[in-house]
């Protein structure tokens, strides 16, 4: 096991902590989720319009929810696994190496580095 200096500025652990953020935040939108479908299924089933259940004001467009939870964790997933890749790149990792832990192909790894800051430099 390689043991490495800790750093305060370790931009993968800023990335891990944004990524919990999102996901605690999501874990409480996709309750908010099942409560408004829920809503949805009551109204549908007593006869209302699809038109009528969508555009109702009481409540907010069920898609807009899972749009913005989809988006938050995968800007922020994606920030984590080039944070990861980057920084298990600096600690001697080959690219190979990196794709096998994160179950990818080498180019998608290889993709990754490109999108990004460039990686450090090792002495």
């Amino acid at each position: 096991m390689i043991v490495t200096e800790q750093r305060e500025d370790d931009p993968a652990l800023g990335a891990l902590s944004a990524l919990s953020d999102v996901a605690e935040s999501s874990a409480t939108s996709l309750t908010r989720l099942g409560d408004e479908l829920s809503i949805m299924r009551r109204r549908r089933k007593r006869g209302w319009s699809w038109r009528r259940i969508v555009s109702a004001d009481d409540s907010p467009n069920p898609m807009s929810i899972v749009t913005r939870i989809i988006n938050n964790l995968g800007r922020a997933s994606s920030e984590l696994r080039r944070a990861l890749a980057r920084a298990l790149r600096n600690e001697g990792l080959q690219v190979t190496e990196i794709a096998g832990l994160f179950g990818v192909s080498r180019q998608r790894v290889s993709a990754l580095f490109r999108r990004g800051a460039p990686t450090e430099t090792r002495d």
